[in-house]
């Protein structure tokens, strides 16, 4: 091939290849925004509500600038404690923009009874089928379909397949892999601190069913999702971890010292 040829051949490939890269680059601007946004509404409300020091949208702002974006819009109720954001991250010509919302808590389930700490069983059925693995997680007994349950109230910081990818357990045995892991994490605030909580392997589509995505409050017991096996899994179960971070691996806290044994 000519040297002319080649040059032609090469720039036509680059070319083709731009939408490919704007696509991408697209879609991660917009997976930024989405997630800045709801950092930035969670803040803006911890602050409204005196959990976190500084003014509200000034905390928003904050949080924004340190995953470079911008925060456009920002509205607070100091009746409710809601906090409403809207920022934009990336650069041009690839920019993207997202909202999100934060509090306020709503009353308990009225058809659950927490007990004293405000914690409640995360599903229906008070049983396991696993004890302590993987750190401090446990494995609930319940039915493809069974509803999971917040254990006490607060916010959804996540709902979605998690992007873990292949875990060791289903190297070993590959016919347990169902596609990606589908995860609720939930914030808890408490007076001795944050706790997140997590229930995995839920029936992809079902928390959307529900109207759980992040930046949602809930009750100590509404439905978060429905149990199902996505992820690695021999069988449907719910994977319930209690941590000090919003992570779904490895927790470190033991959720029997606060939910009690079934």
């Amino acid at each position: 091939m000519s040297a002319p040829s080649a040059v032609a051949v090469a720039a036509a490939a680059i070319l083709l290849g731009l939408p490919v890269v704007a696509a991408a680059a697209h879609l991660e601007g917009k997976h930024r925004a989405a997630v800045t946004a709801d950092a930035a509404a969670l803040a803006a409300a911890d602050a409204l509500t005196g959990w976190a020091d500084g003014e509200p949208c000034a905390l928003a702002a904050e949080v924004a600038a340190a995953a470079q974006a911008d925060l456009r819009e920002c509205e607070v109720n100091q009746g409710t404690g809601e906090a409403r954001v809207r920022v934009t991250a990336g650069s041009a010509p690839v920019r993207a923009e997202a909202g999100a919302r934060a509090g306020p808590l709503p009353p308990p389930n009225a058809g659950v009874s927490p007990g004293a700490e405000g914690w409640v069983w995360p599903a229906a059925v008070r049983a396991v089928s696993q004890g302590l693995h993987d750190g401090f997680a446990i494995d609930l007994a319940v039915p493809a379909g069974a509803q999971l349950l917040a254990p006490a109230r607060g916010v959804v910081v996540f709902a979605g397949a998690d992007g873990a990818g292949l875990p060791e357990a289903c190297r070993v045995n590959p016919e347990w892999w169902r596609g990606p892991n589908f995860t609720v994490i939930v914030r808890h605030d408490r007076p001795d601190g944050v706790v997140f909580s997590s229930h995995n392997h839920v029936a992809p589509g079902s928390s959307a069913g529900l109207g759980i995505f992040p930046g949602v409050a809930v009750a100590a017991g509404q439905p978060l999702a429905a149990a199902g096996m996505s992820g690695c899994t021999s069988g449907p179960h719910s994977h319930f971890t209690l941590a000090t971070t919003p992570s779904n691996a490895f927790p470190d806290l033991n959720p029997f010292d606060v939910l009690g044994t079934p």
